[in-house]
């Protein structure tokens, strides 16, 4: 009996760790109120999408090795229902890609603007704040070399 439970049970898993995943990165990449800093996807998350991928593959693997010794009203189920069962695995797939490369879009946004900010802040410091950022060249180094190469050539 427990056999002819062992691929529902195996799918129910795929999908709460397709589910986790989503989630995850939904809740990390939002970018609201007090928390306005959205993280990469992490290492341990993309392990979980491959962990997931995986055992979405598991209850038909299981289904077609263990046919024989798995009822015929279970059997049966199984068979109507794989293609949907497919279908949702599939979709959870997808929605799992999108989720992470959304989440890595907007970190790399973030990520962007929090260097932009920082940059423009250490601009105005030096700057001594008169609103001149970004005019660093001093033409009087440069007339002193030529000066120096002029006395050398007399």
């Amino acid at each position: 009996m427990s056999i002819d439970i062992l691929p529902a049970g195996a799918w129910a898993v795929a999908v709460l760790l397709s589910a986790a995943v989503i989630v995850i990165c939904l809740v990390r990449s939002r970018t609201s109120g007090r928390r306005t800093a959205v993280y990469a996807v992490s290492w341990p998350v993309i392990v979980l999408h491959l962990i997931s991928l995986v055992s979405a593959m598991a209850p038909y693997l299981i289904v077609a090795k263990l046919h024989r010794t798995i009822g015929a009203p279970f059997l049966e189920f199984y068979m109507r229902m794989g293609w949907w069962s497919a279908a949702v695995v599939i979709v959870l797939a997808v929605t799992q890609l999108v989720v992470m490369y959304r989440q890595a879009q907007l970190a790399m946004r973030a990520q962007l603007d929090a260097v932009g900010r920082h940059t423009a802040a250490d601009d105005h410091v030096d700057d001594g704040g008169d609103g001149d950022a970004g005019d660093d060249t001093d033409d009087s180094d440069t007339h002193h070399a030529g000066d120096a190469r002029d006395a050398r050539d007399q």
